[in-house]
C-alpha cells in the first residue's frame, strides 16, 4: 500500500514536469513567433502567468466547440499575454469634444427590403482592401474603419481601389482625438470636407505627429450625404445595396481570442460598452444541423492585422445586436 502512494506521487510528479516543459515550449514558440520581448525577469513572469491563464481558457473553449457546444474557436494570438482586464479595458472608439457633430448627423432609413440577397460579400467584388493593422500603440480602430468604408465605397463607384491614409486622419482630424479614440460617423466630415490622401503619400507611423495634410495630394470625394443607421434590418439593406459599413462594437476578452467560426461568445451589448470600431463588409445564414436551425452571421474586417482571426476578419451572429453591433453604425454616400 505505501509502495502504490509513492509510485502515484511519483507518477504526479512525472505528469506535472512533462506538462510544465510542454508549456516552456509552447511559451518560447508563442514569443518567438509574436516577437515578443520583456524588459524584467518579473515583467515575464507576470506575463507567462497570464499567457497561461489564457492558455488554459482557449483548450477548455476549443473542446466545447469539438464538442458543437459552442460555434466559434478561439487561438492564442498576440493578445494572449494580456490579462482580461487589460483586454477588456482597451478602447479606441471615443468621440473628443464636438459631441453636438455627432448628434447633427442624419439618421437614413431604408424601407425594409425583402428583396436583398441572402448572403453578401463585398471581397468577391475586389472591392475590400488587404486586412491592414493598427498596432498595439495607437486607438486608431476609428481610423481605419472610416478609411476602409471610404475606398471600398469609392471602388464601388469608380471600379478602382485607392489605398487611403489612416494616418492623415490620425494627425489631422480635430473632431477626434488620434491614438487616444475617436468615431467614424465624426471622422466622415473631415472626409467631405478635406478629401483623404494616399496611404502611400502619408504613410501610417502608429503614433500622433503634427498634421502634414497637402490638399494638392488629396483625392477628394463628391459627397452626397454620410450618415448613421439604426437596426440591424437597416444594415443588411445598406450593406447590400451600397456597400460596408463602420460599426462599434464591444472587442471583449473573448472577442479578441477569436479564431474562426461565428463568434456568439461574451461581450457587452449596451452603448457604454463599445470601445471597437470594425466594417461591415458582408452577411450570410449557417445551417446548424446539430440544433436544427439557421444562424444569421455579419462578416467583418478588423484592423488587428491578418494573423488575427480568420485572416483578419470574423464572422458574429447577426439579428441579436451581438457585442452591441447594431448601435453604433455610420456610412457615406459617394457619387460617380
Amino acid at each position: 500500500m505505501h509502495l502504490d502512494k509513492q509510485l502515484f506521487a511519483l507518477s504526479a510528479i512525472i505528469i506535472c514536469a512533462s506538462s510544465s516543459h510542454f508549456l516552456d515550449q509552447e511559451w518560447n514558440a508563442w514569443k518567438s513567433k509574436y516577437e515578443k520581448k520583456y524588459i524584467t525577469s518579473p515583467d515575464e513572469l507576470f506575463r507567462r502567468k497570464a499567457w497561461e491563464e489564457t492558455w488554459h481558457k482557449v483548450q477548455k473553449h476549443n473542446r466545447l466547440a469539438e464538442q458543437g457546444l459552442t460555434k466559434y474557436t478561439m487561438a492564442m494570438n498576440r493578445f494572449a499575454d494580456m490579462t482580461p482586464e487589460e483586454r477588456s479595458s482597451r478602447n479606441c472608439l471615443s468621440s473628443k469634444k464636438d459631441l453636438s457633430v455627432k448628434k447633427n448627423i442624419p439618421v437614413q432609413v431604408h424601407a425594409k427590403n425583402l428583396n436583398i440577397p441572402e448572403s453578401v460579400d463585398w471581397r468577391e467584388s475586389g472591392c475590400v482592401a488587404k486586412v491592414k493593422n493598427q498596432g498595439d500603440f495607437c486607438g486608431s480602430c476609428w481610423a481605419f474603419a472610416t478609411v476602409g468604408v471610404i475606398e471600398s465605397r469609392y471602388c464601388i463607384k469608380k471600379e478602382e481601389l485607392v489605398l487611403l491614409s489612416e494616418q492623415q486622419l490620425v494627425d489631422c482630424d480635430e473632431a477626434n482625438d488620434g491614438c487616444c479614440g475617436g468615431d467614424p460617423a465624426t471622422a466622415l466630415k473631415h472626409v467631405t470636407r478635406y478629401g483623404v490622401m494616399k496611404a502611400k503619400d502619408y504613410e501610417y507611423s502608429e503614433k500622433k505627429f503634427t498634421c502634414l495634410y497637402k490638399p494638392d495630394n488629396a483625392i477628394t470625394f463628391n459627397v452626397t450625404k454620410y450618415y448613421i443607421l439604426p437596426g440591424e434590418d437597416n444594415m443588411a439593406s445598406s450593406v447590400a445595396l451600397d456597400g460596408p459599413i463602420t460599426v462599434g462594437i464591444d472587442a471583449s476578452s473573448d472577442f479578441m481570442m477569436y479564431c474562426n467560426g461565428i463568434f456568439s461568445g461574451e461581450c457587452g451589448k449596451a452603448e457604454d460598452d463599445i470601445n471597437h470600431a470594425v466594417i461591415i463588409v458582408g452577411y450570410g445564414t449557417e445551417y446548424d444541423e446539430e440544433e436544427d436551425e439557421k444562424i444569421d452571421y455579419w462578416i467583418i474586417r478588423n484592423s488587428w492585422g491578418e494573423d488575427w482571426g480568420d485572416k483578419g476578419y470574423a464572422k458574429m451572429r447577426r439579428n441579436v445586436n451581438q457585442c452591441g453591433i447594431a448601435l453604433d453604425t455610420a456610412s457615406v454616400d459617394l457619387e460617380h
